[in-house]
């Protein structure tokens, strides 16, 4: 079977994301500031010597909450049209719906709760990624259902699909998408008071919950949910591209936040990982 264009699209992101992560992970101090600046963002982002041109292809680091819009509107349409996945069984239908759960809450996050420091930048390339991702994302469930490839195909749900691996995979899911919530919810209160005005913008170190064994749970979650829905989407291997960049830059993200943590604050838990409670 030929390669798929949105295969051969995800091979090519994680592709690029490897080498680049190994690139600056191995050479960074001989590699040229504009490269640095390009890849790093956030709290680790580049702070001298940063290059003119680059900074002119940068936008505010609360542009992430664009990513969040579009694909909602994308869901909808799948569920209010000819195109809803009504027909594509069990399978598609939870990851269909979970993939909306998480764009509405991440939407209602990053417009409603989330501090984001007015500095804080990334590259405009890194923006437009974010739009390829999560529609994606929404492409890579429907584009193997069978309601869809085959439109004559009849197809119908019952109860005799909601199979153990249906339940596991969609309490899986749940469990992360909650704990991604909070362990937002706690990176929004560390700048904010009691009332809940926001009093900084600095990057302070975060205690509690899932914080407390790993510097990075909302990474570690948001590839669980991920992770989780690969059992109901059996041979679909769009979605275990989407999954594995998804992991691949949550990892390389989390590394460099752990590092990042450990320069800046002296007193860091040394018990804590990067991504994976006692691994790494």
């Amino acid at each position: 079977m030929w390669i798929t264009p949105l295969e051969l699209l995800y091979c090519g992101m994680i592709a690029g994301l490897w080498f680049l992560g190994l690139l600056v992970g191995v050479l960074e101090p001989h590699l040229p500031t504009s490269l640095i600046q390009f890849y790093r963002h956030g709290k680790h982002a580049l702070k001298k010597h940063r290059h003119a041109v680059v900074d002119r292809l940068e936008v505010p680091k609360s542009s992430f909450r664009h990513f969040y819009v579009l694909p909602l509107g994308s869901l909808d349409s799948h569920f209010t049209s000819s195109y809803a996945p009504k027909g594509s069984g069990v399978g598609t239908l939870l990851a269909s719906f979970c993939v909306f759960l998480q764009c509405l809450r991440r939407f209602w996050e990053t417009h409603f709760v989330q501090v984001f420091s007015r500095s804080s930048r990334i590259n405009i390339v890194h923006y437009l990624v974010g739009y390829v991702h999560y529609l994606g994302a929404t492409l890579a469930i429907l584009a193997h259902a069978p309601g869809f490839v085959v439109p004559t195909e009849e197809v119908s749900l019952s109860m005799d699909q909601l199979t153990l691996r249906v339940v596991l995979s969609g309490g899986t899911f749940l469990f992360a998408w909650w704990h991604q919530w909070r362990s937002n919810e706690i990176l929004a209160r560390l700048r904010k008071n009691q009332t809940g005005q926001v009093v900084t913008e600095k990057h302070l170190m975060p205690k509690g919950g899932f914080f407390d064994v790993v510097s990075s749970p909302h990474m570690l979650f948001e590839c669980l949910m991920y992770v989780s829905l690969v059992p109901v989407l059996s041979g679909n291997t769009d979605w275990l591209l989407v999954t594995a960049w998804v992991v691949t830059n949550q990892a390389q993200v989390a590394h460099f936040t752990h590092a990042w943590y450990r320069e800046t604050f002296p007193h860091y838990p040394k018990a804590r990982k990067a991504l994976i409670p006692g691994i790494f």
